[in-house]
């Protein structure tokens, strides 16, 4: 877990879009229940929300792992 948390953690809008514009799949962790609750292609995303799989998850009360952005 402390692995992800470095390394693939998706915090920035930028790391969402990336992971969208090239279809990657994300995984939604709910910290409260210790668990993962859904992964698949990121819909859509706002600064509060992001829309996986049909359902809205809390950027505030998820973590998102996948790819995080490239930095140039």
């Amino acid at each position: 877990m402390y692995y992800k948390l470095l390394n693939k953690s998706l915090v920035t809008n930028d790391d969402i879009e990336f992971n969208k514009k090239l279809g990657l799949p994300v995984e939604v962790f709910c910290p409260k229940e210790h668990r993962t609750v859904d992964f698949g292609r990121v819909q859509s995303f706002c600064n509060e929300e992001i829309l996986i799989n049909g359902t809205t998850y809390s950027r505030e009360h998820n973590a998102f792992f996948g790819h995080p952005h490239l930095s140039a």
